[in-house]
């Protein structure tokens, strides 16, 4: 007698049916990202003792502070911090000289009075322990005021950054013409073109929308404001003080950055005492704009990880902070 289990002769099994795959999400319409951080976001403004500063928050949760990369504006950051502020209470302010009429005396202005506005910008806002963040130029102002009172700050990250990075010959050139040409940087010669070179190839077609809003974004920044940055960073050497950082740092590291090279991250995440380095393949001198939610994504994971109960973790928070 056949077994009543076993399938006939002529049958043939059916192979399991696939699961569907799921189509990859289209990415962010940035300019769109830009105006919900401009609905939702609030504007204030610090009247330090060097300039009125300009500042947006967004978001609730653990301060997560913004300083920004030496030719950027906040909408750059937009996407990333819509994204982030879910979790943080995120604020982005303007350096001094980027709104006309902000008092700022800019050669009067040294780069550790750049580290007093972050301080007195906590106070202003009468925060707590606070996380910093700061791409590329920011980076700098960052790791200074980590080490000047670690203890205010529970952690950190940094990207395309660097602790000593002589000028290179376009940013030379932006700084002779910063101290000769009245206006903003879509006025310097060959800025299109340094800029295609340095950063269009990680600009993929899918994201060419991007890459239209970073040239005109980066065209904004008043030149006399940048070239004065530039002039600080081309004096600045933090390496002495690397050592003696003992916040723990996420050191994020496009790998195919032509503006801020490899060296840079090595040295850092070598000095560091708590560097935790990722490098990020693919990618160029501008996340924020190429890899937002990415970003968002190590921020989210590095600063306020989850417990493994899942997120959000309320209780990671207070712990932390």
């Amino acid at each position: 007698m056949a077994n009543p289990q076993s399938p006939p002769e002529h049958a043939t099994e059916t192979p399991p049916a696939e699961a569907p795959r799921r189509a990859c999400p289209a990415p962010a319409d940035f300019r769109a990202e830009v105006a919900r951080f401009d609905a939702n976001a609030s504007v204030g403004q610090w009247a330090g003792p060097r300039y009125r500063m300009t500042y947006r928050s967004i978001g609730e949760g653990p301060p997560l502070i913004l300083c920004p990369g030496i030719a950027a504006t906040y909408r750059g950051y937009a996407l990333m911090f819509n994204l982030l502020a879910s979790r943080f209470q995120c604020v982005v302010y303007d350096y001094p000289g980027e709104n006309h009429g902000d008092g700022a005396r800019l050669s009067k202005i040294t780069h550790d009075d750049l580290v007093d506005d972050v301080f007195g910008l906590i106070d202003h806002l009468n925060f707590g322990r606070t996380f910093l963040f700061g791409p590329s130029f920011g980076s700098t102002i960052v790791l200074k005021s980590l080490h000047r009172e670690p203890r205010r700050f529970p952690k950190a990250a940094i990207q395309g950054a660097f602790a000593h990075r002589p000028l290179a010959k376009a940013e030379k050139l932006a700084l002779r013409f910063g101290r000769l040409l009245p206006g903003n940087a879509s006025r310097l010669p060959l800025r299109n073109r340094v800029l295609a070179w340095n950063n269009k190839s990680h600009f993929p077609e899918i994201i060419a929308d991007r890459w239209d809003h970073y040239v005109h974004e980066n065209g904004l920044t008043p030149i006399a404001p940048m070239a004065s940055r530039l002039d600080m960073l081309g004096r600045l050497d933090l390496r002495p003080i690397l050592p003696k950082i003992p916040t723990d740092v996420l050191v994020l590291q496009g790998n195919e950055d032509r503006i801020v090279a490899r060296r840079h991250y090595e040295e850092l995440t070598a000095g560091l005492p708590h560097a935790h380095g990722v490098l990020m393949p693919l990618v160029g001198h501008q996340p924020h704009y190429t890899h937002a939610e990415g970003m968002a994504q190590a921020l989210n994971d590095f600063l306020l990880p989850c417990a493994p109960g899942g997120c959000p973790n309320e209780s990671a928070a207070e712990e932390i902070l």
